[in-house]
């Protein structure tokens, strides 16, 4: 019969565990905020994009901090109950998927302000 492995070990894994997670969502905050810097804003605009692409996520991981020590839900998925389960689901993929609607919110901004530009442009008596 296998030994069960004793706790310190199971808190060992389970620091690894969510190091792995953060430096996930560290790496997919780098690579969104390098596509937003990649596009042409008037000054300022990327500043904007690129700090909400780490807020997000920051704010985020915190509530859910906060929601764990305040003992509003279980730590360990498998004492939670179905509604925590899939209210840690959500947060989960808002936090690996708010730097990615902020990115996708930056391209839709560009291109809005590039037509609103040419429109402009395209007005006479106008410069």
């Amino acid at each position: 019969m296998p030994a069960k492995p004793c706790e310190a070990q199971q808190r060992t894994d389970d620091m690894t565990d969510e190091l792995y997670v953060y430096a996930i969502v560290a790496l997919n905050i780098l690579v969104q905020m390098t596509l937003i810097w990649r596009l042409k804003f008037p000054a300022g605009g990327k500043w904007k994009y690129c700090a909400a692409a780490i807020a997000l996520p920051l704010a985020i991981m915190g509530a859910v901090r906060l929601l764990v020590q305040s003992g509003a839900i279980h730590a360990r998925l498998a004492e939670q109950t179905s509604f925590e389960h899939y209210l840690t689901l959500l947060f989960s993929a808002l936090l690996f998927l708010a730097p990615w609607l902020v990115t996708f919110a930056a391209i839709v901004s560009k291109r809005r302000l590039a037509s609103v530009r040419a429109a402009q442009a395209k007005q006479p008596g106008t410069s």
